[in-house]
């Protein structure tokens, strides 16, 4: 029989022994792998398994000065915690969920893998159930093993890894061990690993405070936890816990009472998502710069550092609080000046809408926030509040006049009055008699570190440097002249409660104390009688205003005994604020909102005042010692030495009229002594003709009361 003529043979296979085929070549297959990939690699799963320390991901926490926490950083969420401190109704929902036979298999579990590939012949060989997802049958272990050392990559290799290291997972820890680690790295979704943080998200609660439909809930979630999330789909992660609800009653892990009556609980979800919020972020953020420059983002986000910073939180809140309700943009930075201790930083009035620290990366010009160096240059070089420079026009060889905020001169002045009010033009003859570069090297010894203009325009601060420079500079005259660099780490310590960081703040002496302190009272004037009215906080502080061409910037940086703050004002486009809206009207106010709330608890204290310092009174106008004609006198301070001696030449009167009240009648001898007086002055007559008349108007004056 030829080949065209043989009878075509058919081979048909029934379906039942197709799928017994596909069973027979999966099985050999995998065994052949499986015992290869065993033999081949087990000793070096071994030593990967050994040297793991599996939950090497652990938050970092940033805690205030009063131990409160701040903010965490993570790549993810996660707070381990132990497997005591975890509800046993939790540690059994996650067991009947996802391995029922855990506390019997070793590792894998054969009646677990068959089940799983039959789910997947159905549904995907099938296409019964043409969307749902490949099951691997994973146990707990194997789980453990998938999300410590391998991706989520769905192949066969994959498979036959996770089987091999779920293996020597069991052969290296006891079953307890093992749950707890699982149950501490699984993802719960929006950002949070383990049950803790999965128990703060959703519940707002610590994970041993969970009852039981709350603990059914998040057994679901890891399953698919997007798809299961009860922020996303209440309805679709309700029925999932109710699932296990089921499954937990089956298994004899609770009553068929706390089932339904578990069932019958609604969903009170307390969502706290830490990714969401953010305390204090521009100091948060100012922290984190400083860790991943000194330790890698390996250590800070996965390390579990532990980072005590000198935030204060409350004050933080009250400074937050000022600058949203000034409605302006800007800044406040306060200062500790004895320690250092950054206790404030608000870098803008929303974190959400710009992430720019203008605390700290704002250089802006300062204004006459810049005139306490160029005065403390000079008290220390010999002048004194009394000093007098005449506040007049004036033109210098490159042609530049300056002037006034007022455009007004008021002629002359002592440097007390001067600065109070702010005098530019005082301000700039008083820096070209101390000398720029000296002026520049006291700055230098304050604190500030950006570059500053060397000519006159020095004196109107020209020169641009942030809120944290000159906060820090002016913590240093509050310090009575001792340098504290600015400090917002106190200590670190690694996941293990070791410190591996200690700072502690360096101290220098820059300037003498008695100086500082001459500088703080007249400051404190600023605020009594100056530009500053607006930062009264009725307690003893010193400050200073500060304002740019235009109305661009404006400053008011003021201190008392415990505490530096500088504020700035200004739009990021360098666009004016407003007209008059100066240091004193935007700035001051808000100072001193931030501290009255800061200080509230506080015992009001004034300065110490050092030996060196002397306080005498003094005419207002003139400076020198007053005498029973100066219309004002006030209380100045002076170091040792420095004090004026001579009365006041302004209000002085060379002869004193009686009251009447006190004479009402004057009698013939007064003649005598008048005419005595008259020879005198006859002999040595006066130096001015205008006191030669005024001495023979009083005589003329007594002579008609006399008449009369």
């Amino acid at each position: 029989m030829s080949p065209k003529n043989r009878p075509k043979i058919s081979y048909h296979i029934p379906l039942s022994k197709k799928i017994l085929l596909v069973i027979i070549i999966f099985t050999l297959t995998f065994s052949i792998t499986f015992i290869g990939l065993s033999t081949l690699n087990n000793q070096k799963i071994s030593e990967m398994v050994q040297g793991n320390k599996f939950l090497d991901a652990i938050n970092s926490k940033v805690y205030d000065i009063n131990g409160k926490i701040i903010s965490e950083f993570y790549q993810e969420n996660r707070n381990p915690v132990p497997l005591s401190k975890i509800p046993l109704n939790l540690i059994n929902a996650t067991i009947a969920i996802e391995d029922s036979d855990f506390y019997n298999h070793k590792g894998i579990s054969l009646r677990g893998i068959v089940r799983a590939q039959w789910e997947n012949f159905k549904n995907i060989i099938l296409q019964l159930k043409k969307e749902a997802k490949p099951h691997g049958g994973s146990t707990i272990t194997q789980q453990l093993a998938i999300n410590t050392f391998l991706t989520r990559e769905i192949s066969l290799n994959r498979k036959l890894k996770d089987m091999l290291l779920a293996l020597q997972i069991e052969r290296s820890f006891t079953k307890d061990e093992i749950l707890e680690m699982y149950l501490n790295e699984i993802y719960f979704g929006h950002g949070a690993y383990g049950v803790q943080s999965a128990a703060k998200m959703y519940f707002n609660k610590n994970v041993q405070d969970l009852n039981l439909a709350e603990c059914a809930l998040l057994a679901g979630i890891p399953r698919g936890p997007s798809y299961y999330s009860p922020i996303l789909n209440q309805e679709v992660s309700l029925k999932r816990r109710n699932i296990i609800l089921n499954r937990m009653y089956k298994l004899g892990y609770i009553s068929e009472e706390d089932m339904e009556k578990a069932k019958q609980n609604p969903l009170e979800l307390d969502y706290n998502n830490k990714r969401d919020k953010l305390t204090a972020p521009y100091f948060s953020t100012f922290i984190l710069a400083q860790l991943l420059e000194e330790y890698g983002a390996n250590i800070v986000y996965k390390g579990g550092l532990k980072i005590y910073t000198t935030l204060d939180l409350e004050m933080q809140y009250f400074a937050e609080k000022a600058l949203q309700e000034s409605g302006h943009e800007g800044a406040i930075i306060a200062i500790e000046p004895q320690t250092g201790h950054i206790k404030v930083m608000v870098g803008g009035k929303d974190f959400g809408e710009s992430k720019f620290n203008r605390a700290t990366q704002a250089y802006r010009q300062p204004g006459s926030a810049f005139k306490p160096f160029i005065y403390l240059t000079a008290l220390d070089n010999g002048f004194t509040p009394s000093n007098i420079i005449e506040d007049s026009p004036i033109t210098f060889k490159n042609g530049w006049s300056p002037e006034n905020y007022e455009k007004e001169f008021s002629g002359p002045v002592t440097l007390r009055e001067a600065f109070e009010h702010s005098i530019n033009v005082v301000g700039v003859k008083l820096l070209d008699q101390v000398g720029i570069k000296k002026v520049i090297n006291y700055s230098r010894k304050a604190g500030i570190t950006s570059e500053l203009r060397p000519d006159l325009s020095l004196a109107l601060g020209t020169s641009e440097i942030t809120p944290l420079e000159i906060a820090s500079a002016y913590a240093t005259i509050a310090n009575l002249g001792v340098r504290v660099d600015p400090l917002s780490i106190i200590r670190i310590e690694d996941y293990s409660g070791k410190i591996i960081k200690d700072i502690i703040p360096q101290k220098k002496k820059v300037f003498k104390e008695e100086t500082c302190y001459v500088l703080t009272n007249m400051m404190k004037g600023v605020i009594e009688r100056g530009t500053g009215w607006n930062a009264k906080i009725g307690r003893p502080a010193a400050g200073k205003t500060g304002t740019t061409d235009n109305f661009v910037d404006a400053w008011f940086i003021g201190f008392t005994p415990e505490l530096v703050t500088a504020v700035y004002i200004g739009n990021d486009d360098r666009k004016p604020l407003g007209n008059k809206m100066t240091g004193g009207v935007v700035a001051a106010p808000v100072w001193a909102n931030f501290m009255k709330d800061a200080l509230k608890n506080n015992e009001k204290i004034d300065f110490l005042q050092p030996d060196k310092i002397t306080k005498i009174s003094v005419c207002k106008e003139s400076g020198l010692l007053p005498t029973d004609s100066c219309p004002e006198i006030l209380t100045v301070t002076f170091i040792k030495g420095t004090e004026p001696t001579s009365s006041c030449i302004i209000h002085q009167k060379y002869f004193e009229i009686p009251k009447v009240e006190e004479y009402p009648e004057i009698k013939t001898p007064y003649y005598e002594e008048i005419e005595e007086i008259k020879k005198k002055y006859e002999e040595k007559p006066t130096e001015t003709e205008e006191k030669e008349e005024t001495l023979q108007s009083l005589i003329e004056m007594l002579r008609e009361k006399h008449k009369k």
